[in-house]
């Protein structure tokens, strides 16, 4: 797979030519970080080759919403929006590759769990943007968000898994089951869905930057719809814990997080076991993307794919401990 250099991105976004050696920040095989220093500055460049259309149209309006949200005063990076941009804050590149930029930040990401104030600053920070944020455009491709795959299609990817080691009889029972029971609980709560709009969608706490100047969010390339108070229920949770259930969260942190939303002007939704659709559905949605590459569907060297096997067992151990969890959870939205 072609991988475009920093210096050629940074030149195609109109950086200008790099004053130093490019920074590796994420060497990933699809998606390379580098840190540039430039005459305009230091920057963030990002670069990667789209899986389909469907991307351009989904990055669009994640873009409308970093604009929103860095023209309003919200703590995030300055985005780089280049004249020749053709989806949000992203532009072509050339050889089919996209890329993008943003105002390097110097600082660190927020610590897990996330102290309680900065846990409010987040829960404040999500009610910005919820105010700021749009209704999804219509996809006529049809709504994949909160979509629950068939039994049939979770058999015939188990099976697949099982037969390439990806899985093991274990791994491969509990991952469908996990799959049946967020499936049962979803889809009477998707059916009767409030109103989604477009957000960050990658609310953590790694994403949250430490700098001098205050707490800054970053990365708004995940971005899509959502229920607001479902996303947030996720985001406080992420608060409490990394990983998503790996470790019991932290109550203070998680309660911060609802209060700052809360004191920020938002409202606080339904505390029931139905607030956590948006997070069981969406590790459900990341542990289907993770069997996929780990069985070759995307492509990808055998490092790769091997690398998503391991991510996938951790899904799978991640997810089980979440939906032991919700019940307690639940009780700590309450307050």
């Amino acid at each position: 797979m072609h991988r475009m250099e920093p210096a050629a991105a940074a030149a195609a976004l109109g950086l200008g030519a790099l004053r130093g050696p490019a920074v590796v920040l994420k060497a990933e095989e699809r998606s390379p970080v580098w840190r540039v220093d430039t005459a305009s500055g230091t920057w963030v460049v990002k670069s990667l080759v789209p899986h389909g259309d469907y991307w351009l149209a989904d990055v669009a309006q994640t873009g409308r919403l970093e604009a929103a949200a860095w023209e309003a005063g919200v703590g995030t990076a300055e985005p780089l929006r280049p004249a020749s941009a053709a989806a949000g804050m992203w532009a072509p590149v050339g050889d089919g590759s996209y890329a993008r930029a943003a105002r390097f930040l110097d600082g660190a990401p927020a610590p897990a769990p996330v102290p309680p104030h900065l846990a409010a600053w987040a829960g404040a920070a999500f009610a910005a943007l919820e105010r700021l944020a749009v209704a999804p455009d219509p996809d006529p491709t049809g709504d994949y968000a909160f979509r629950f795959h068939p039994e049939a299609e979770w058999d015939e990817w188990l099976d697949q898994a099982e037969d390439l080691g990806v899985l093991d009889p274990a791994g491969r029972r509990a991952l469908k089951d996990i799959a049946v029971r967020i499936a049962a609980a979803g889809e009477p709560a998707v059916a009767a869905m409030p109103e989604r709009l477009i957000v960050h969608g990658d609310f953590s706490h790694l994403n949250i930057m430490v700098t001098p100047q205050g707490p800054k969010l970053i990365d708004f390339d995940s971005g899509g719809p959502a229920v607001p108070w479902w996303e947030l229920v996720s985001i406080a949770i992420e608060m409490g814990a990394p990983g998503l259930g790996v470790m019991e969260p932290d109550r203070a942190s998680v309660e911060a997080c609802v209060a700052g939303y809360a004191d920020a002007g938002s409202t606080i939704g339904d505390t029931g076991e139905g607030a956590f659709t948006g997070i069981l559905a969406g590790r459900l949605a990341t542990a289907a993307w993770q069997l996929w590459m780990a069985c070759g569907h995307r492509g990808g060297s055998p490092e790769l794919q091997a690398g998503f096997a391991r991510d996938v067992r951790g899904s799978i151990t991640a997810l089980t401990a979440m939906l032991d969890a919700v019940p307690v959870w639940s009780s700590w939205l309450k307050g």
